[in-house]
């Protein structure tokens, strides 16, 4: 069953990872890249991390995409010629989706109750708070601090882009 899951919630954040680049309006493009967020941590709930999994939805699905979108907003300038035509969506997501949700809510509490077995083992400790800091302050130290900065950099880029070119300090 939960291989099942696994595909589901894979082929949902493909699907949300094409509807992201396929959409021509950025905020619902924005939207979009939040869902494929929420399946990806669907994925680390079914790998028995469920600290990864809040973290997934409140740092990326929350912070940063929250900060995406408005940075999106505050950028947002002449529309294009395209982006008021609609792209045709399917309308099978809307409804799979929820007898999908259900299903995982089903076996989340028949494993819960110690009705469905564990597929495989994993390490202990595996996914908790402390495993991660661990590999966050150790091992990828270095990535986790070049992410900042990069963030950081386009924070800045984007403000100064936004900003009304007779404002700037500099001409």
């Amino acid at each position: 069953m939960e291989g099942i899951l696994f595909w589901v919630c894979g082929g949902l954040m493909v699907f949300g990872g094409l509807m992201t680049v396929f959409q021509r309006n950025a905020v619902v493009s924005a939207v979009w890249l939040i869902f494929a967020f929420i399946c990806a941590a669907g994925i680390f709930a079914l790998l028995s991390a469920p600290f990864l999994a809040v973290l997934q939805i409140l740092v990326y699905a929350g912070a940063i995409m929250v900060l995406f979108l408005f940075v999106i907003m505050m950028l947002q300038g002449p529309r294009l010629e395209g982006e008021k035509k609609l792209l045709a969506v399917p309308l099978w997501p809307a409804v799979a989706i929820p007898p999908a949700a259900i299903v995982v809510m089903i076996v989340g509490y028949l494993k819960g109750r110690g009705m469905l077995g564990q597929i495989s083992s994993v390490p202990e400790g595996f996914g908790s708070p402390a495993h991660v800091a661990g590999l966050l302050i150790g091992k990828y130290l270095l990535a986790f601090e070049l992410i900042s900065i990069v963030l950081l950099v386009a924070i800045i880029g984007a403000l100064a882009v936004g900003k009304d070119e007779r404002k700037l300090p500099w001409k």
